[in-house]
């Protein structure tokens, strides 16, 4: 019994284990919609406490929560469905994703205050509101964006380690 591989065969399963491994990289944990959820929940949450009146705050935070946990729903199954293991990607690729994570909430902060400080010095009516809303598109428009870019990042990490 010969227990040989032959070069051709060998050279199939390999290719698809890197398909198979750029497929679990790349698999979409966060849907489309769930980003512009977020954004309609924060601006919810910002006009409700802009209002100024207790049962409107009460009220929204109770909202945004219950939101927060109806729109997670299909996220937490995902990211259980197929969790990968912790060295996929190689050493460092954590440390990429949180920085690239940290710069984008920095962003997001930055552009939620300057909106806001902004139309409130230009004496505009819920500047705290619009601020956020403003803030929330940023989110459901770059929020993708991050993901794919850590996804290709990813991807390229776990081609150069092999």
């Amino acid at each position: 019994m010969d227990d040989r591989v032959e070069p051709a065969d060998a050279a199939r399963a390999l290719s698809e284990i890197d398909r198979r491994r750029e497929q679990v990289i790349r698999r979409k944990i966060f849907p489309s919609w769930w980003w512009w959820a977020y954004a309609v929940l924060i601006t919810e949450l910002a006009a409700s406490a802009e209002s100024g009146r207790g049962v409107l705050l009460g009220t929204g935070i109770a909202l945004f929560v219950a939101g927060s946990l109806v729109v997670d729903l299909p996220v937490r199954r995902a990211s259980r469905a197929a969790a990968p293991r912790r060295g996929l990607a190689g050493p460092g690729a954590a440390r990429t994703t949180l920085i690239g994570s940290a710069a984008f909430a920095a962003a997001l902060l930055g552009v939620g205050l300057a909106t806001g400080i902004s139309l409130k010095a230009a004496g505009a009516p819920c500047p705290g509101t619009i601020a956020a809303a403003v803030t929330g598109v940023v989110f459901a428009i770059g929020g993708p964006m991050l993901v794919r870019l850590d996804a290709a990042t990813l991807v390229r990490r776990s081609r150069s380690r092999q």
